[in-house]
């Protein structure tokens, strides 16, 4: 019997094992502790409900479409406390096991190094520590769709039928990373850079602009036009961790504008480690990565220049002038202002290049010293451990869970399915609550009741307050702030009421008590919440407006319809190759496991 077989599936399976233990040993807390993640941006709920805003129907831009949508429709099924924990340990795993299939040429103790570093690298640390999985998501994705786009490029002088199943894969990854506008941006601007030849130009511009539609349709026809506050390029921009600059930062994959998701480490000697061995290994696993991904090395190092460039130029003077001439010129451009996300294709870049270059210092020892291969191996695998050894200490406060007060529950016994609109006070988009995490968290209650949920969108970054994007966030912030002005309560109720303002949710875990307008009567009182209802009625809520809902609805559906038929055809060709076709056959990428 031939064993080459055997170690084939055995060799992916160990290599995945590796990443399983670095996920549960980075997630430790929300996997062994009951209860839903709430800290910093990281917010799950019990349900959280639908509403047409999550598909960008809204007045405040679509920076979380289509993810919020998703949620609510996974919530359905599975529940937010299940659902937080299959989502974070997925994009972990689908990194760490997409990164080491993408090196199936390479020595196992390569791939197993390159594994390793997608998982523990100062961007996937500081993210997941700020609680922003959905661009976790979208970095996890970006490696499905590298893979994709070197299969397509294989095809590209076969049928017709063979450049479909490959696009159709790439259309899967590049549909993975689109949850947000951000992953969607990255995700396909890679699959049409990375794609692109005679034969598949059209079908990789394709995948590019079909990802797009679920936030840039909503986006067009949204109603206010707003743009932002030019002041969150200063405060959104990447970050000097360290003495060095930002550029410096950003190059060791950090420089992250908040500066509680940093680990300790990356401000000292640890940090400019972590910053020569990522150039290190980008310039001299080069050579190496070139010849295990001839088609993608190349356009890949563009891409990470240009996110690069995208990275740092907020942070120099002349850059952060032009960024902010665009942020509060142009509707939409904020999403330009936080520059460090912008990495993800570096990110993926030094990935590849740590198992390249591992793979390179791995054949020398091979050839000149073979008893170091052991040595060689153990330390690749270690060195981003030892290079970043307190990640788990910023990592694990975020995705520690908690248990949500009965208060939630009760107020939501209430208000749920009700007419009209629930403002959340104090007015501010941030919380800290004395049962939760000891970090601010973004507000819940518009993830956790079933009730349009007006909350504030001014954010405070350090010493700044930001101005924000939603008419109705602002206008339902002055009439409150009216309240607690001498005698400006009568006013602050009718304007309330002629902005549909049902119901007032006061969080008493605030260290302020709001002034509450006069003509609100109390429903509910809890040791945590509070909830006021408006004895008069109120006018009806703002509607999108009927050909707005279906255009967006409809162009959500035919996406929807397009990834699950790309799905289906990934799926049976996956299953017809490995059943029908001898391994000679297939693109060296896509043997095996």
């Amino acid at each position: 019997m031939d064993p080459r077989p055997r170690a084939g599936r055995l060799v992916p399976a160990a290599l995945d094992l590796w990443v399983a233990a670095l996920t549960v040993l980075l997630l430790w807390p929300l996997l062994t502790e009951a209860g839903h993640p709430l800290a910093r941006d990281l917010v799950f709920t019990p349900h959280q409900p639908f509403r047409l805003a999550w598909l960008g129907l809204g007045d405040s831009p679509a920076r979380a479409v289509p993810l919020d949508a998703l949620v609510a429709a996974a919530d359905l099924v599975v529940g937010g406390a299940l659902l937080a924990r299959v989502a974070l340990v997925g994009i972990l795993v689908l990194a760490g096991c997409a990164a080491h299939r993408l090196l199936r040429d390479a020595h196992p103790a390569s791939r197993a190094a390159a594994a390793g570093f997608a998982l523990w690298n100062p961007f996937v640390v500081e993210r997941l520590a700020l609680g922003q999985w959905a661009l976790l998501a979208a970095y996890a994705a970006c490696f499905v769709v590298v893979a994709a786009a070197v299969r397509l490029r294989r095809v590209s002088e076969q049928g017709r039928g063979a450049r479909t199943r490959a696009a159709a894969g790439l259309l899967v990854g590049a549909a993975l990373a689109s949850i947000t506008p951000t992953g969607a941006v990255v995700a396909g601007g890679l699959a049409a850079v990375l794609a692109w030849t005679r034969g598949t130009r059209r079908l990789a511009v394709a995948v590019a602009v079909i990802v797009q539609l679920p936030w840039l349709v909503p986006a067009l026809l949204g109603a206010s036009g707003s743009v932002g506050d030019p002041n969150a390029v200063e405060a959104f921009a990447a970050r000097a961790e360290r003495p060095g600059g930002a550029l410096w930062s950003l190059l060791g994959l950090g420089g992250i504008w908040d500066s509680g998701s940093v680990p300790p480490s990356r401000g000292g000697v640890l940090g400019h480690v972590g910053t020569v061995l990522v150039v290190g290994v980008v310039v001299f696993g080069w050579p190496r990565l070139r010849r295990l991904l001839p088609e993608a090395a190349p356009r890949l190092a563009v891409a990470a220049a240009v996110g690069l460039g995208l990275a740092v130029v907020a942070a120099v003077p002349g850059g952060s002038a032009g960024v902010r001439l665009l942020v509060e010129s142009v509707p939409g451009a904020g999403l330009l202002r936080d520059g460090q996300k912008w990495l993800l294709p570096a990110v993926v870049l030094a990935v590849l290049s740590f198992g390249a270059v591992t793979d390179r210092a791995l054949r020398a020892a091979r050839t000149r010293s073979p008893g170091l291969l052991a040595t060689v191996g153990t330390a690749a695998l270690l060195l981003p451990l030892a290079v970043l050894p307190d990640a788990t200490r910023v990592v694990w406060p975020t995705v520690r869970p908690v248990d949500y007060p009965v208060d939630f529950a009760r107020v939501a016994d209430v208000v749920d399915g009700s007419d009209g609109s629930m403002a959340s006070l104090p007015w501010a988009p941030y919380r800290l609550y004395p049962w939760g995490a000891a970090s601010a968290v973004y507000d819940p209650a518009s993830r956790w009741f079933d009730v349009d949920v007006v909350m504030s969108d001014r954010l405070s970054v350090g010493p700044l307050t930001l101005g924000g994007e939603s008419v109705r966030s602002a206008t339902v912030g002055a009439a409150l702030a009216r309240a607690g002005q001498p005698g400006g309560t009568p006013a602050a109720a009718a304007d309330l009421r002629r902005l549909g303002v049902r119901w007032l949710l006061v969080q008493a875990d605030a260290a302020t008590r709001p002034a509450l307008p006069a003509g609100y009567v109390e429903r509910f009182r809890g040791t945590h919440l509070e909830l006021y209802e408006s004895a008069d009625p109120v006018a009806p809520q703002p509607n999108p407006g009927m050909s707005r809902i279906a255009t967006v609805v409809g162009t959500d559906a035919l996406v929807a319809a397009l990834v699950l038929a790309a799905m289906v055809l990934v799926t049976r060709d996956r299953f017809i190759r490995r059943r029908g076709l001898p391994a000679g056959m297939l693109p060296r990428t896509q043997r095996g496991s």
